[in-house]
C-alpha cells in the first residue's frame, strides 16, 4: 500500500513540475498575450464568446468588411492597387486553432485561461499575385508576405513593398544626348532636379507633365519644348514605347527635324512613354554649364539601337517681294532668308541577338520659310535716247557715238537690263493636305 502511495505521489509530483516549468510554445504565428490582456483575439477581432457558429458569424463579417476596401502596395517609384476579394481567408481554420492553443489539460486545472493573438489563414489568388509580380523593381516573395500578413489580422490596407536590391544595380548607360539651352528659354534649370535618379519601373507609363509636377507652371514654352525634345531624342535610342508625343511642326536650333517634340500644359500635350523592356531603367538629367545632359541607364546594354530620319519630300520656299519708299530707286533688301520645307519619317532599328526590328515611329512635316525680299517703290529715272540729228547746231556730237557700229547711239537701256532671266532654285509651291498629301499650286 505505501509503495501505490510513493507511485502516486511521485506521479503527481511530475505533474505539477512539468506544469509550472513547461516553456511557452508558439504555432506559426501565435503570439501569447501577458497576464494584464482581458481577451485573446483571432486577426485583430476580440473573441468574446466560445460558441463556434457565433464565433464563426463574427469573424468571417469582419473579413467581409475589410476585404470592401482595395489594398494598394506601393513603394517610392511604384504602385499596384489590388482588389481585396482576391484573398481567400480560411476563418474555420483559425477557431479550430484558437481553441487548441487555449484549452487546458487536465492536469494543468490551476492555470488560468490563456489569452492568445492568432492570425486568420490567408492566400492570394493567381491574379493578384500576378499584378505584383508585374512590377520589376520589387521583391515579389517579400511583398507577398507583407501583404499576406497584414491582411492575415485585418489590419490597414496600405502595404509597403519590398524593393529588389539586384534590379538597382544600373550602371550602364544605354541612352544620351546633349543639347544647348536656347537663348530664349526660362526656367529649365529649375525643374532639372525633378529627371534626375527617376527609376523607369519596366511596364509603368511615364508622363512628362506628371514627372514636373507643378513646377511645369516655372518654364515658358520654349523651355517646356526643349526639356521635351531632349528627352526624346533619348528616349528614340532605346526600346522604350512612345505614348504620346507631339511635333512642333518647325525645326528648333538644338535638335534635327523629327527628333524634337512640343509640350504644352494648358493643352494637355504631353510625352509620355513606357519602359517595355525586361531590365530597370534609371533617368539622369544634369546642367553642364550652358547645355543639358540627359541619360538612361540600365543594368546591361543588351540590344543596339540606332535612329534613322529620312525626308519623303522637299519643298522650296517662295519669294516674296514688298515694297518700301525708304529705299533708293533701284535698291532692294532681303529682310528673311528661305529654307526648305520637308515631310520627314522617324524610324528606329533595334538589334537584338543578330536578329534585327525595324520599327515605324512617327512623320511630321515642316512647312519652307518663304524668302523675303523689300524693293523700292521709287520709280527709276529714265534716260531718252537723242533724236537724229537734222539741223545745224541741234545735235549733241558726244551722243551720236556709235562704238559697235549699229547706226545708233550707245546708250545703256535699265529696261533691257531688268529683263534679263535670274539663275536660282526651281521654286516649288504648294502645301500638305489633312492626309499628309503634297498639293501643288501655281505661282
Amino acid at each position: 500500500m505505501k509503495t501505490y502511495i510513493k507511485i502516486i505521489s511521485l506521479f503527481l509530483a511530475i505533474v505539477l513540475i512539468v506544469g509550472i516549468f513547461i516553456p511557452s510554445f508558439v504555432l506559426n504565428d501565435t503570439v501569447f498575450a501577458n497576464d494584464n490582456a482581458e481577451n485573446s483575439t483571432i486577426g485583430g477581432i476580440k473573441v468574446e464568446t466560445d460558441d463556434h457558429s457565433d464565433l464563426l458569424t463574427i469573424l468571417q463579417q469582419a473579413v467581409l468588411d475589410w476585404q470592401q476596401t482595395e489594398i494598394v502596395i506601393s513603394s517610392a517609384d511604384a504602385s499596384q492597387t489590388i482588389q481585396a476579394d482576391q484573398l481567400i481567408f480560411d476563418v474555420s481554420a483559425a477557431i479550430t486553432q484558437y481553441k487548441s492553443l487555449t484549452k487546458k489539460p487536465w492536469y494543468a486545472f490551476w492555470q488560468k485561461e490563456k489569452v492568445v493573438h492568432i492570425p486568420i489563414p490567408v492566400k492570394l489568388n493567381a491574379t493578384a499575385v500576378q499584378q505584383i509580380e508585374q512590377v520589376g523593381i520589387w521583391d515579389t516573395d517579400k511583398t507577398l508576405q507583407e501583404v499576406l500578413m497584414q491582411a492575415s489580422y485585418l489590419k490597414e490596407h496600405k502595404v509597403e513593398a519590398a524593393i529588389d536590391d539586384a534590379m538597382l544595380q544600373a550602371g550602364e548607360r544605354i541612352a544620351f544626348q546633349m543639347a544647348d539651352l536656347p537663348a530664349a528659354e526660362k526656367g529649365v534649370a529649375q525643374v532639372i532636379p525633378l529627371l534626375n535618379d527617376v527609376v523607369l519601373v519596366p511596364n509603368q507609363a511615364f508622363s512628362l507633365l506628371t514627372l514636373l509636377g507643378e513646377q511645369v507652371g516655372a518654364v515658358n514654352d520654349v523651355g517646356l519644348d526643349f526639356v521635351a525634345s531632349t528627352l526624346y531624342s533619348v528616349l528614340l535610342q532605346t526600346d522604350y514605347e512612345i505614348l504620346e508625343r507631339h511635333s512642333q511642326q518647325e525645326s528648333p536650333p538644338y535638335l534635327q527635324q523629327g527628333i524634337e517634340a512640343d509640350m504644352d500644359a494648358a493643352l494637355a500635350k504631353d510625352l509620355q512613354f513606357i519602359n517595355r523592356s525586361e531590365q530597370l531603367g534609371k533617368l539622369q538629367a544634369t546642367m553642364e554649364g550652358n547645355q543639358l545632359k540627359i541619360e538612361i541607364f540600365a543594368a546591361v546594354k543588351d540590344k543596339d539601337i540606332t535612329v534613322r530620319v529620312s525626308k519623303d519630300k522637299i519643298v522650296k520656299p517662295r519669294v516674296i517681294y514688298r515694297y518700301s519708299d525708304d529705299l533708293k530707286a533701284g535698291q532692294e533688301r532681303i529682310e528673311q532668308e528661305g529654307t526648305e520645307g520637308a515631310r520627314v519619317a522617324v524610324y528606329r532599328s533595334i538589334v537584338e541577338n543578330g536578329a534585327t526590328e525595324e520599327q515605324f515611329i512617327s512623320r511630321d512635316y515642316y512647312a519652307p520659310q518663304n524668302r523675303i525680299i523689300t524693293r523700292s517703290s521709287k520709280e527709276p529715272a529714265t534716260v531718252t535716247a537723242p533724236t537724229q540729228n537734222t539741223g545745224v547746231g541741234t545735235s549733241d556730237p558726244d551722243l551720236e557715238i556709235d562704238l559697235d557700229g549699229n547706226g545708233l547711239p550707245d546708250v545703256e537701256s535699265s529696261t533691257a537690263e531688268e529683263s534679263k532671266p535670274q539663275d536660282g532654285p526651281e521654286i516649288v509651291y504648294g502645301y500638305y493636305d489633312k492626309g499628309g498629301n503634297f498639293v501643288q499650286t501655281s505661282p
